[in-house]
């Protein structure tokens, strides 16, 4: 194998093996957040860990990313019940 051929294959390698990681990362961030989201008593933090989880951590596409963006909805209905329940006005641009 020729030297140039060497350091062109450690290139190729070095660059898959630095974006698993990168890749491997945001996975787990996303797994964080939405974890975050579910330990979360208020609404509010709620929906704001869910939407980091899916909107941040993305690509790759993870089931972390899409579970979060499938609670999204629920936590958000959640969060303006919160704020009907407690008398606070509020329009739909404020939640988002």
């Amino acid at each position: 194998m020729t030297p140039l051929r060497k350091t062109l294959l450690w290139g190729v390698l070095g660059t898959i093996v630095v974006y698993g990681i990168v890749c491997a990362d945001v996975v787990l961030r996303a797994r964080h957040a939405y974890r975050e989201g579910e330990k979360a008593a208020n609404p509010k933090e709620a929906y704001a860990w869910y939407e980091s989880a899916a909107t941040l951590f993305v690509p790759p596409e993870s089931k972390w990313s899409r579970m979060a963006r499938d609670r999204m909805p629920l936590a958000k209905e959640k969060w303006k019940a919160d704020l009907k329940a407690r008398h606070i006005p509020f329009d739909e641009a404020m939640l988002e």
